[in-house]
């Protein structure tokens, strides 16, 4: 008998991908598998042939201006009641065997009471049992202060903060889940927690405590274009090719300067942005790209320490310059810098802009200075 999945997948592009990248490890002769509808990415889902069911989602757009705050108002109790009592409806009306969710908060109280199996996909930085210390995001008001105290210190002080923080993050959850009937859970980390959880990362990038059996570290979903583009393969090696790629979260308008003629001894493609703010003729700006076949050619990539996107600078040994938008992808770029992939690139002038984007490139060039990880 054919059994029947539902994904609900957070409303960014790179949570669908990934998405869709497990759903393809399914046989489709042993699931039927249909995603949560988005206006803005169905056309992916329905390039891989997959069905659709419609459901209230968190706006995503509100929940990035939160996240650059350090700020979680969104995960207040009547949005998340809205998403949660729509989530029910999907199950009792689709009656799946499984539910996966991708940051989707709510599910693991809707799969409870609906009495479904709950796959959670976590990063590996977002685990119960992530062993580095999550630091404080720049944003946070005590940033500047904190940097001045002794490490082992400011480590510990950070650890009993972000407890404080997850069970003050958990209050909503826990009045939805006295109001249904449903066991009391004591955080938020917790509260992302399912009956299976899948880690979409790899231990040397996000290293692990001994993990219990209902945890796998699957490594990460990495999604690879559909299509050869030949524009792509077209492209001369005369100059260095610069790769950007923002994401769907990333702030675009930093990276004007790229405008400047100074540049043109590069070939700087833009990936995945619609807007007319690059006019340079040595600029190509292309709405989507197939990353994986473009970084194979790239000497470097900027980007904003998006999951999925450093994943493939690993994958190609890019070395990446990282503009962040949000203490998560803070938590990403700290890890490329652990192992060399990587640093952050806030704040810069004009000249330091070139001399990182010189250092950057020689960098990708000396492939030993870049360890590969194995996926």
């Amino acid at each position: 008998m054919t059994k029947t999945i539902l994904i609900f997948p957070f409303d960014l592009l790179s949570h669908y991908l990934r998405c869709l990248v497990l759903a393809d490890r399914y046989d489709p002769k042993e699931y039927r598998i249909l995603f949560q509808s988005s206006a803005r990415y169905n056309v992916h889902v329905d390039r891989h042939g997959y069905q659709t069911f419609s459901g209230k989602n968190f706006d995503s757009e509100m929940v990035m201006r939160c996240a650059v705050e350090f700020n979680f108002e969104w995960l207040n109790e009547t949005d998340l009641a809205e998403v949660l009592l729509e989530q029910i409806a999907a199950i009792e009306l689709y009656k799946p065997d499984i539910v996966i969710g991708d940051v989707a908060p709510t599910l693991k109280i809707a799969a409870e009471f609906t009495n479904v199996v709950y796959i959670s996909l976590l990063n590996g930085y977002l685990s119960k049992y992530y062993s580095e210390v999550r630091s404080l995001p720049k944003a946070h008001r005590l940033y500047p202060y904190l940097r001045l105290i002794p490490a082992g210190i400011r480590k510990n002080l950070v650890r009993m903060g972000e407890k404080f923080t997850f069970k003050q993050i958990h209050r909503p959850f826990h009045q939805l889940r006295i109001g249904l009937g449903l066991n009391h859970l004591d955080n938020y980390l917790s509260e992302t927690e399912g009956d299976l959880n899948y880690i979409c990362d790899l231990p040397a990038l996000f290293p692990q405590r001994q993990l219990p059996g209902n945890y796998t570290c699957i490594g990460p979903l990495v999604y690879q274009g559909l299509a050869t583009e030949l524009w792509i393969d077209q492209l001369g090696a005369d100059k260095p090719i610069i790769c950007v790629s923002m994401g769907s979260s990333g702030d675009w308008k930093v990276l004007s300067f790229l405008n400047d003629p100074y540049y043109s001894r590069y070939t700087v493609v833009i990936a995945g942005y619609t807007g007319n703010l690059f006019t340079g003729s040595h600029i190509l700006v292309k709405d989507f790209v197939n990353l994986q076949q473009l970084l194979a050619k790239a000497s470097l990539m900027i980007c904003h320490g998006g999951n999925g996107t450093l994943y493939l600078g690993i994958l190609a040994n890019v070395y990446m310059l990282c503009i962040t938008n949000h203490f998560e992808q803070e938590w990403n770029v700290q890890a490329l810098e652990r192992n060399n992939h990587g640093e952050f690139a806030l704040a810069l002038t004009e000249l330091q802009w070139r001399e990182r984007i010189s250092s950057g490139i020689k960098k990708t060039a000396g492939v030993n200075s870049v360890p590969t990880l194995a996926f």
